[in-house]
């Protein structure tokens, strides 16, 4: 009779060591050389500021037949789930390596070294057998009904589970509080014999950047070493964190790596869904971790900077949700409440550990030795070190196009574009706050003020009388136009 074993890993299943992508390390002076090896778990990740591709790859071996289930949190629903090739790895080694090459070479030349609850605890979404994975992918919408299924689920594909701890209880419930829902189940059968399993793709809408590490330190193999080497794939124009010493110090790396142009042609011969994010060329950066699962408190979670205030008790709004969301990933959030918008005493006190935990850049120039709970100048500057910024580019009136409909949640440049000319229409309700690129709240209220403002020309021809808040076809015309 077949052993069959069961494993609540980290997203990624890190304990069948995957085909690795690590970079020589020691004392370098140039972009090094990224090579193959043998030891960790590995992904692409590509993130064009609204939809992210993630491509992972998974080696088995074992002494016995196995039965693997591997679990990966996502915070939106995956839009496609498709199997992948090895070729999408080493065909991006085999390009940042003859381009780091050329740039060692020109140096050594130099000189120069929200959607609304179900009634269902869990709601499956998508379920489909892809090559060697059974894919099951669920929305949760309740903590202790979840841990219930995933026993059921468990049972029902033959797999022995344990008793699930506390601390995988507390994971999990991290992921809802900061509106993570969806979880990937995958299902491997393998033999004694190594085989690597074809690798899935992930697609899925996200505002900022992620990978789910978190996980692996609930696990039950959280008290393993292990190593996770990403390669982050974004816009040429987003410029990522310089990494203060007081943060890295806490299990992360110094920094997001080289970054590696690769053209609109090189993106396809990576993996055609990957190159589907981006409408021309895109940078690409190796990053790596180590240490053991268990110290292992964070997922990466890379916001684009959206704090253009002060915050502080009784403020509200998605700049404030932002901030929850931090705050919980950072593991200083003890509260059961969830991010919510609003800044009560629950967040005062989370940003207060949060100032403490950094206090050498937050605290200290200000002679402090605790937090003071108010998201200030020093606090927001701390949050900038850790966040993505996007260089924008001007736009000229004759060049103003919007090529997509705009709602709440949606980031870029036409967002800017939109709260620009609300803001110069005299709409815009918060003149202390200007053009963000985030449509939240606010954006909208000036967008129906917009669309009231100039009523006869946007609704009464759609038979309205009140503005949406939507930006549609009626509305980014009547923009294009002024």
């Amino acid at each position: 009779m077949k052993k069959i074993y069961s494993y609540l890993l980290m997203g990624f299943l890190v304990l069948f060591l995957p085909v690795l992508i690590s970079a020589d390390r020691g004392m370098v002076v140039w972009p090094p050389e990224i090579r193959l090896d043998q030891s960790a778990q590995n992904a692409i990740v590509a993130w064009n500021g609204s939809e992210e591709v993630i491509i992972l790859s998974v080696d088995l071996e074992s002494s016995s037949d196995i039965t693997a289930l591997g679990i990966i949190p996502l915070p939106s629903n995956p839009s496609d789930v498709e199997e992948g090739s090895f070729e999408s790895f080493d065909k991006l080694i085999e390009i940042m390596n003859a381009k780091m090459e050329d740039i060692r070479n020109q140096w050594k030349t130099l000189g120069e070294g929200p959607e609304e609850a179900s009634s269902a605890g869990v709601e499956i979404t998508f379920h489909k057998r892809i090559g060697a994975h059974d894919v099951t992918i669920v929305k949760v919408n309740d903590l202790d009904y979840f841990l219930e299924w995933i026993e059921n689920f468990a049972h029902e594909k033959g797999l022995e589970v344990k008793e699930i701890s506390s601390g995988f209880k507390a994971g999990i419930a991290n992921y809802l509080k900061r509106d993570i829902k969806y979880f990937v189940f995958d299902v491997i059968e393998a033999g004694q014999e190594k085989e690597s399993i074809k690798p899935l793709i992930y697609r899925f809408d996200s505002d900022f950047l992620y990978y789910p590490i978190l996980i692996s330190g609930v696990s039950e193999i959280k008290e393993s070493q292990t190593e996770i080497n990403l390669f982050l794939i974004t816009e040429k124009e987003v410029e990522f964190p310089d990494i203060p010493y007081t943060y890295y110090s806490y299990h992360w790396p110094r920094s997001y790596g080289y970054p590696v142009e690769l053209t609109k042609e090189e993106l396809e011969e990576v993996s055609q869904e990957i190159a589907d994010l981006f409408e021309k060329e895109a940078n690409v950066r190796e990053v790596s971790l180590y240490g053991r699962l268990n110290d292992l408190k964070r997922d990466l979670m890379i916001y684009p900077y959206v704090w253009d205030q002060d915050l502080g008790i009784g403020n509200s709004g998605e700049e404030v949700r932002s901030l929850q969301k931090v705050l919980i990933n950072e593991g200083v959030w003890e509260s059961g409440v969830g991010a919510t918008g609003y800044f009560g005493q629950i967040t005062k006190t989370a940003l207060a550990k949060f100032q403490e935990k950094f206090s050498q850049d937050i605290l200290k120039p200000f002679n402090l030795e605790s937090g003071t709970g108010y998201f200030g100048s020093k606090t927001k500057d701390y949050l900038k070190r850790l966040s993505l910024s996007i260089e924008q580019e001007e736009l000229s009136p004759e060049e103003l196009t919007f090529n997509q409909n705009l709602s709440l949640g949606m980031r870029g440049e036409d967002v800017i574009a939109l709260q620009e000319i609300l803001i110069e229409e005299g709409v815009w309700p918060r003149p202390d706050i200007g053009a963000t690129g985030y449509f939240g709240s606010i954006t909208k209220e000036a967008v129906i003020n917009y669309q009231e403002k100039y009523a006869s020309e946007i609704l009464e021809p759609l038979g309205l009388t009140k503005g949406t808040g939507f930006v549609g076809s009626s509305t980014r015309l009547h923009l294009e136009r002024d």
